[in-house]
């Protein structure tokens, strides 16, 4: 099966919908990410989002935790980010997200949003460190998701 026929046979089952762009580079990641539509109706949706390292030395950190900001007016509701210290740890001392598998934001159609197609503007953000180099950084990634409210 072509991405291209995958890509609509998840649509037409409500399932991953693409988003544009789908793909955000870095120095160190390629960042990608989708809306991925309830199972049932009332279920909040997930934002998805994958990394993938360009630098074999360069991890995404465990805290702070990876959040994500909506546009004033979007249509979905995100949680609170998580509490933590809020501070860059030491590179020596870090714990690394598993980028096997992928970064998972639970998601609800604000009260006002209209049904159907709409967009999403989202900015990713998240910290990263180089054993290798003895750093850590904050990164982002900006996407303007296409997403499908029940």
């Amino acid at each position: 099966m072509t991405r291209l026929a995958l890509v609509a046979a998840l649509l037409l089952q409500g399932g991953m919908q693409p988003m544009t762009p789908s793909l955000m580079t870095s120095q160190h990641f390629e960042v990608t990410a989708a809306y991925e539509a309830p199972a049932k109706k009332g279920a909040p949706g997930n934002l998805v989002f994958e990394f993938k390292q360009k630098d074999p030395d360069v991890y995404i950190n465990e805290e702070p935790a990876p959040r994500i900001k909506f546009a004033a007016g979007g249509p979905l509701i995100a949680p609170p980010p998580p509490k933590g210290s809020g501070v860059i740890p030491d590179p020596a001392n870090v714990k690394y997200l598993d980028l096997s598998k992928p970064v998972r934001f639970a998601v609800t159609p604000a009260p006002d949003a209209a049904k159907g197609m709409s967009r999403v503007k989202t900015t990713l953000s998240y910290f990263y460190c180089s054993k290798r180099e003895n750093w850590c950084r904050k990164g982002t990634a900006d996407f303007d998701l296409a997403v499908v409210l029940p």
